[in-house]
């Protein structure tokens, strides 16, 4: 089997150092090249036997798939570094925390590029989407929906890229489901019928836990995934490297992934 030469860009993240530590059981993915921020205290020092650069043309030239978990800024420049490269280079990114304009200049930035995108690498939460969308399909508009999620105290951004999209998810099942609420101190907000509300809790080392609510007259139905393990997401990311890396240009998610 051929090996496939593997890059992580933002190696001394939490993400970044659990994918270092998975590879071991993935025989198919080398290891080849490390790319951090420039000045970060890293830089020339060595990795798992790979000197970690941050010049990403070198980087580039040294990989045939990235995987990225760093930041919109981040990621947005490596992306214009790729169209630099002629040879059939693919992506895998779990960046979260995009403005709005960062988004469109993600969306400008794909075209001809193979890429795997998702805000949460693990197979659970990803088939979580469905049920959520197929929930709302059939009684959106009938409840009230809340989605409350946790994470450790390190998470910067509010909310989470993956409760944003739970909240696409409730959208695509119903696309009068259109407003976003995220709550914070207001002594005259009753809610509306086409509101998703949105709760964010940081506390501790908790990896990851998110519920959609679904509140009718007299119940209420929870959808909920729970991470114990931060090797979900990047056992998920591993193995997505290895699929992209056959595909044709194109933006794809975990779910394109998991229904092949």
């Amino acid at each position: 089997m051929m090996e496939i030469k593997l890059g992580i860009f933002g190696p001394n993240g939490r993400m970044g150092m659990d994918l270092i530590d998975q590879l071991k059981d993935f025989s198919s993915l080398k290891l080849t090249a490390l790319c951090e921020k420039r000045g970060h205290k890293l830089i020339g020092k060595k990795v798992s036997n790979i000197i970690v650069t941050d010049d990403i043309d070198y980087f580039l030239e040294k990989t045939d798939v990235v995987i990225d978990f760093t930041s919109p800024s981040a990621t947005l420049e490596l992306l214009k570094k790729m169209d630099n490269f002629n040879h059939n280079l693919s992506l895998v990114t779990g960046t979260t925390g995009y403005t709005e304009q960062e988004e469109k200049s993600f969306r400008s930035l794909i075209n001809g590029k193979k890429i795997l995108r998702s805000f949460n690498m693990s197979i659970g939460i990803n088939l979580l989407k469905d049920l959520i969308k197929s929930t709302s399909k059939s009684i959106g508009i009938q409840s009230d929906i809340e989605i409350t999620e946790i994470h450790h105290n390190k998470k910067k951004d509010v909310p989470s890229g993956t409760s944003i999209s739970l909240a696409e998810s409730i959208k695509e099942g119903d696309k009068r489901l259109n407003k976003l609420n995220y709550r914070e101190k207001d002594n005259n907000n009753l809610r509306t019928k086409n509101e998703i509300g949105f709760s964010s809790i940081r506390g501790g080392d908790v990896i990851g836990e998110h519920t959609v609510l679904f509140f009718l007259d007299g119940e209420r139905i929870e959808l909920k995934h729970v991470a114990s393990s931060r090797k979900i997401f990047s056992v998920g990311a591993l193995e997505a490297a290895i699929w992209i890396i056959k595909q044709k240009p194109g933006l794809y998610s975990i779910m394109d992934m998991v229904k092949v």
